[in-house]
């Protein structure tokens, strides 16, 4: 039994590292645009077109078990993974965290698109940006529209940033007293967000709460279904061990029939 884990968020990365840890013969698939995995087993860095896609490399390691533990909103990735796996009839399973739930103090106004939101934010004057890479048409499009734009992602923009765009380099876990003084001094009066789930960015969301500013919140996209869906690792982990198990008493039956048929011929 071999797991193909495929990261995009430090869930992914944990669960590879207690598989590891438990004895799984496992390895860990991350883009790599971010920053380096630090997981103790075998990692892939950069994707799988250097191996000539997914299913080439499944199939040429021996790969019998895939987790998608990609980003929430990493539509292709998972919509591959589900045509892949279902091709190669092997068991896959998709761990994602839970999303943020809406709490009465919560002012979200929650969008499926670009061209809605950026419709629907006109009326402000200072927004702040945590959606990832944003497109330069896009880019260009908000900072029309507002005073100021300030943009955090955990790497360069790759768009050409206009004048009034302000961009900050950062990766959380973000604390809740610097995400309220971060609102203050850029006098933020609206959030632009992914309801990516999780502790480490959570903080803007309760800052924006407690400041009473709006939170534009883009909703999860509906992914393309897998054998097995899980928002905690213990569920996850589980599901694993008995497949491990199973494995394993499969081979020992194989082993006893190989050794009763030698005996057999022996006589």
């Amino acid at each position: 039994m071999k797991v193909l884990v495929i990261g995009g968020t430090a869930d992914g990365r944990k669960l590879a590292t207690q598989l590891f840890e438990l004895g799984f013969d496992v390895v860990y698939s991350i883009a790599g645009i971010v920053r380096k995995a630090t997981v103790p087993g075998p990692v892939i860095s950069g994707g799988f077109t250097q191996f000539g896609g997914l299913e080439k490399y499944i199939t040429d390691n021996q790969i019998t078990h895939l987790v998608d533990a990609t980003h929430p909103f990493a539509e292709k990735m998972s919509h591959t993974i589900s045509q892949v796996t279902e091709r190669l009839s092997i068991p896959a399973i998709r761990f994602h965290r839970k999303q943020w739930l809406k709490t009465e103090n919560d002012h979200w106004i929650e969008v499926l698109a670009w061209p809605e939101l950026i419709e629907k934010v006109a009326q402000h004057q200072s927004l702040f940006m945590t959606a990832g890479q944003i497109s330069q048409d896009i880019i260009e499009q908000l900072a029309k529209q507002a005073k100021h734009l300030l943009l955090r992602t955990a790497m360069p923009a790759r768009a050409i940033l206009p004048s009034n765009v302000t961009w900050l380099k950062a990766i959380g876990p973000f604390l809740l007293e610097d995400e309220k003084q971060l609102l203050q001094a850029y006098k933020i009066d609206a959030i632009i967000s992914k309801n990516s789930g999780g502790e480490a960015t959570y903080a803007k969301i309760q800052a924006a709460a407690q400041a009473g500013i709006p939170v534009y919140q883009f909703k999860r996209p509906e992914l393309a279904p897998l054998q097995y869906e899980f928002d905690n690792a213990a569920d996850c982990i589980a599901l694993l061990q008995t497949c491990l198990a199973e494995s394993k008493l499969s081979n020992s039956a194989l082993a006893s029939s190989g050794a009763s048929t030698e005996f057999k011929n022996e006589i």
